[in-house]
């Protein structure tokens, strides 16, 4: 057992590794008690290269390179390195991002302060080619998970989220929102920390563009996994959208319909 176990999901990503290895390096929280999972999901690049080069730099409680089967879906890598993590808490943290220097120590903090919550997000820097800019997320409440998802994949979560059956799911895009939901029907709570405590990088080779790509059958497929979360009338259009009903439509990009939405676009079709 350790404190905490940070799974790394990586395909292809070894361009970032000396940027990502080096922030965690830069932790103000000691990685004497960190267990590294780096999952890689058949990379074709130089990232397992990386890998073994940071593995021998880290000085942390152990450093495991995980090479499963190709799934090409981050849900199903970030649960393979879950199933293997020891720690009393757990993250995912994908490479191409980086972390202030205070992440750990901030997100630990707060859990290990018995404050009630299990899983704890903190602001962020998005950047692109072409700009940036700070995200200020508000404090959690259940039902905007039911429209968008105002969740970061960067998140530090406790041991007992993961034991209660939690997974990120491969049938949808959106694995993430949609595990923030499993936490949700599971009596998790969120803790929001305010300011920004790592850099979150867009770029075209990311998850995020196959999502958007994908938008309305991810969407779609969320609700279905979770049906009991979402209102009766938004269930039956994600079964519609299936089913290529002109009357269930993606709607905008990350955002899944509202009962008053489906409502008026059914009503354009009487």
């Amino acid at each position: 057992m350790c404190l905490i176990s940070i799974v790394i999901p990586n395909y292809n990503y070894g361009r970032f590794a000396d940027r990502f290895f080096s922030s965690l390096a830069a932790q103000t929280f000691s990685l004497a008690d960190v267990q590294i999972l780096f999952v890689d999901d058949g990379s074709t690049d130089d990232s397992m290269e990386q890998a073994v080069k940071w593995s021998g730099r880290l000085e942390c409680a152990s450093f495991e390179i995980l090479t499963p089967a190709r799934s090409g879906r981050p849900g199903p890598v970030r649960n393979y390195g879950l199933e293997r993590a020891r720690g009393e808490y757990l993250c995912c943290l994908d490479p191409d991002d980086t972390f202030h220097p205070e992440f750990l120590e901030s997100c630990l903090d707060v859990l290990r302060r018995n404050s009630g919550g299990h899983i704890v997000y903190t602001d962020y820097l998005e950047k692109s080619s072409e700009n940036s800019r700070e995200v200020f997320l508000p404090e959690f409440k259940p039902v905007y998970l039911r429209t968008q998802n105002v969740i970061p994949s960067a998140t530090v979560f406790h041991r007992k989220v993961w034991d209660s059956g939690a997974r990120y799911p491969a049938n949808t895009a959106y694995e993430d929102w949609d595990f923030w939901i499993q936490c949700v029907l599971g009596g998790f709570r969120f803790r929001h920390i305010s300011g920004v405590r790592y850099t979150y990088e867009r770029h075209e080779a990311g998850f995020t563009g196959l999502a958007e790509q994908e938008d309305g059958r991810a969407k779609a497929q969320i609700v279905l996994n979770n049906p009991e979360f979402f209102h009766p009338t938004v269930v039956c259009w994600a079964h519609d959208f299936f089913r290529g009903r002109p009357y269930a439509p993606a709607f905008s990009r990350g955002r899944i319909p509202s009962p008053e939405d489906v409502v008026k676009v059914l009503k354009l079709f009487e």
